[in-house]
């Protein structure tokens, strides 16, 4: 009801297919807006909210993206500095390789005796003379000092590139390298094909090696090789 001069305030029923008023200034729904049309202020804002990048956080800060957070599983902060830390076998793996380079560098000592002392060098030369009876060849051919001291002196450089290797190695293993690790490998295996020619000091060299190499490629060592290729290629 209304009195004469006052608006009915009686909204209008939407016909069926109609939509109403969104809110006051808005077209409704399947009409253009006017020439010069804005939406309201609080409109605005929305908008402005939920396409502002600020919003959500950047995709390296959700856990699993390559390089962010750990995610946690529940059992607790995972610190992802932990992974790169060498465990107890890798420890062991390195002071079993540092043990055999202690030992090819105490061959270099010898060598490096029988090289400078005379009276060294003929007593091994006399050893080596008889063990090698059976090959005439052989002791024809240590019976000339020239090729003795060529052969002393080549031996004495290998030994020295050995020594060099094998701490080298034990390094590069404690701080993660993968190619340190399977450069190891490669070297125990090709040092198998040389055991029927080798003296007992080098029967225990290649039995440490066997041994780090066989700590280095099992668990949780392998998990270290993997954290720290992981961090190299992220920081790629």
């Amino acid at each position: 009801m209304t009195t004469p001069g006052e608006e009915s305030q009686e909204h209008p029923t939407p016909r069926p297919g109609s939509y109403g008023e969104i809110a006051p200034g808005v077209p409704r729904y399947g009409q253009y807006a006017p020439a010069g049309w804005e939406p309201p202020q609080d409109v605005k804002d929305a908008q402005a909210a939920l396409s502002s990048s600020a919003a959500l956080p950047q995709a390296s800060q959700y856990p699993g993206f390559q390089g962010g957070p750990a995610a946690n599983t529940g059992g607790g902060s995972v610190d992802p500095q932990s992974a790169l830390v060498p465990p107890a076998r890798v420890i062991l793996a390195v002071r079993l390789i540092m043990t055999a380079g202690i030992l090819q560098a105490a061959s270099v000592v010898a060598l490096l005796l029988v090289l400078l002392v005379p009276a060294v060098k003929e007593s091994v030369m006399e050893t080596l003379r008889a063990s090698m009876s059976d090959y005439p060849a052989l002791t024809e051919a240590y019976a000339d000092p020239a090729i003795v001291n060529a052969a002393l002196f080549m031996a004495f450089v290998i030994s020295i590139a050995m020594t060099v290797v094998y701490f080298w190695l034990a390094i590069k293993i404690r701080r993660g390298a993968t190619w340190a690790r399977t450069t190891a490998l490669v070297l125990a295996c090709f040092s198998l094909l040389m055991l029927g020619q080798l003296n007992p000091l080098s029967f225990v060299q290649i039995g440490l090696g066997l041994v780090a190499v066989v700590f280095l490629h099992r668990s949780p060592a392998k998990e270290f090789f993997l954290a720290h290729k992981a961090r190299k290629g992220a920081n790629l």
